[in-house]
Protein backbone atom coordinates (compact mmCIF):
# COMPACT_ATOMS: atom_id res chain seq x y z
CA UNK A 1 0.00 0.00 0.00
CA UNK A 2 3.10 2.25 0.80
CA UNK A 3 4.29 2.03 -2.59
CA UNK A 4 1.22 2.63 -4.43
CA UNK A 5 0.40 5.14 -2.04
CA UNK A 6 4.07 6.82 -3.44
CA UNK A 7 3.65 6.55 -6.88
CA UNK A 8 0.05 8.13 -6.70
CA UNK A 9 1.63 10.74 -5.07
CA UNK A 10 4.78 11.23 -7.44
CA UNK A 11 2.34 10.75 -10.71
CA UNK A 12 0.09 13.74 -9.22
CA UNK A 13 2.88 16.04 -8.88
CA UNK A 14 4.25 15.29 -11.91
CA UNK A 15 0.79 16.03 -13.51
CA UNK A 16 1.04 19.07 -11.06
CA UNK A 17 3.78 20.63 -12.50
CA UNK A 18 3.19 19.78 -16.05
CA UNK A 19 -0.41 21.36 -15.60
CA UNK A 20 1.64 24.73 -14.55
CA UNK A 21 3.46 24.37 -17.36
CA UNK A 22 0.24 23.92 -20.31
CA UNK A 23 -1.98 26.19 -18.64
CA UNK A 24 0.39 29.19 -17.54
CA UNK A 25 3.28 28.45 -19.95
CA UNK A 26 5.93 28.49 -17.50
CA UNK A 27 6.51 27.25 -13.93
CA UNK A 28 6.22 29.55 -10.77
CA UNK A 29 5.68 29.53 -7.74
CA UNK A 30 1.98 30.84 -7.62
CA UNK A 31 1.21 29.18 -10.37
CA UNK A 32 1.94 25.63 -9.21
CA UNK A 33 -0.09 26.88 -5.71
CA UNK A 34 -3.24 27.53 -8.01
CA UNK A 35 -3.24 24.52 -9.92
CA UNK A 36 -2.11 22.19 -6.83
CA UNK A 37 -4.99 23.14 -4.84
CA UNK A 38 -7.09 22.35 -7.97
CA UNK A 39 -6.17 19.11 -8.19
CA UNK A 40 -5.49 18.15 -4.50
CA UNK A 41 -9.22 19.72 -3.43
CA UNK A 42 -10.72 17.22 -6.44
CA UNK A 43 -9.16 14.62 -5.24
CA UNK A 44 -10.32 15.20 -1.59
CA UNK A 45 -14.22 15.82 -3.54
CA UNK A 46 -13.60 12.26 -5.38
CA UNK A 47 -12.60 10.65 -2.53
CA UNK A 48 -15.62 11.36 0.04
CA UNK A 49 -18.17 11.28 -3.68
CA UNK A 50 -16.75 8.00 -2.66
CA UNK A 51 -16.97 7.51 1.09
CA UNK A 52 -20.24 8.35 0.68
CA UNK A 53 -21.54 6.29 -1.88
CA UNK A 54 -19.87 3.27 -0.63
CA UNK A 55 -21.88 4.13 3.04
CA UNK A 56 -24.93 3.13 1.46
CA UNK A 57 -26.66 6.76 1.73
CA UNK A 58 -27.50 6.39 -1.87
CA UNK A 59 -28.74 2.49 -2.10
CA UNK A 60 -32.72 3.05 -1.58
CA UNK A 61 -32.65 5.33 -4.12
CA UNK A 62 -31.21 3.23 -6.48
CA UNK A 63 -32.58 0.34 -5.92
CA UNK A 64 -35.70 2.45 -6.68
CA UNK A 65 -34.93 3.91 -10.04
CA UNK A 66 -33.54 -0.03 -11.10
CA UNK A 67 -36.85 -1.26 -10.19
CA UNK A 68 -39.41 1.55 -11.61
CA UNK A 69 -37.09 2.20 -15.03
CA UNK A 70 -35.71 -1.64 -15.47
CA UNK A 71 -37.15 -4.86 -15.93
CA UNK A 72 -34.62 -6.66 -13.58
CA UNK A 73 -35.47 -9.40 -11.96
CA UNK A 74 -34.67 -9.07 -7.42
CA UNK A 75 -32.00 -11.37 -7.82
CA UNK A 76 -30.54 -9.05 -10.65
CA UNK A 77 -30.58 -5.60 -8.75
CA UNK A 78 -27.64 -4.68 -6.59
CA UNK A 79 -26.97 -1.72 -4.56
CA UNK A 80 -24.91 1.12 -5.45
CA UNK A 81 -22.47 0.82 -2.79
CA UNK A 82 -21.67 -2.54 -4.21
CA UNK A 83 -20.98 -1.11 -7.64
CA UNK A 84 -18.78 1.71 -6.55
CA UNK A 85 -15.04 1.36 -6.62
CA UNK A 86 -13.57 0.06 -3.13
CA UNK A 87 -10.51 2.46 -3.20
CA UNK A 88 -10.93 5.72 -1.85
CA UNK A 89 -8.51 6.22 0.87
CA UNK A 90 -5.37 6.53 -1.54
CA UNK A 91 -6.74 9.65 -3.48
CA UNK A 92 -7.57 11.08 -0.12
CA UNK A 93 -4.22 11.08 1.17
CA UNK A 94 -2.88 12.01 -2.33
CA UNK A 95 -5.46 15.10 -2.48
CA UNK A 96 -4.11 15.98 1.30
CA UNK A 97 -0.73 15.85 0.51
CA UNK A 98 -0.88 17.93 -2.72
CA UNK A 99 -2.89 20.63 -0.01
CA UNK A 100 0.06 20.39 2.24
CA UNK A 101 2.84 21.32 -0.42
CA UNK A 102 0.40 23.70 -1.25
CA UNK A 103 0.42 24.99 2.18
CA UNK A 104 3.84 24.92 2.36
CA UNK A 105 4.22 26.65 -1.08
CA UNK A 106 1.71 29.26 0.18
CA UNK A 107 4.19 29.87 2.99
CA UNK A 108 7.21 30.20 0.85
CA UNK A 109 5.65 32.58 -1.47
CA UNK A 110 4.61 35.16 1.32
CA UNK A 111 7.74 34.71 3.11
CA UNK A 112 9.81 35.76 0.18
CA UNK A 113 7.53 38.71 -1.28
Amino acid sequence: MIKKLLIWIATSQILIVLLCFLIYRNIHLLSYINVSFVAGAALILYAMAGYVVKGRFFDIVFYSFQYFFSRMSNRDRRPLSELAPQQYRIPFITGCTAIVFMLGSLCIYYLSS
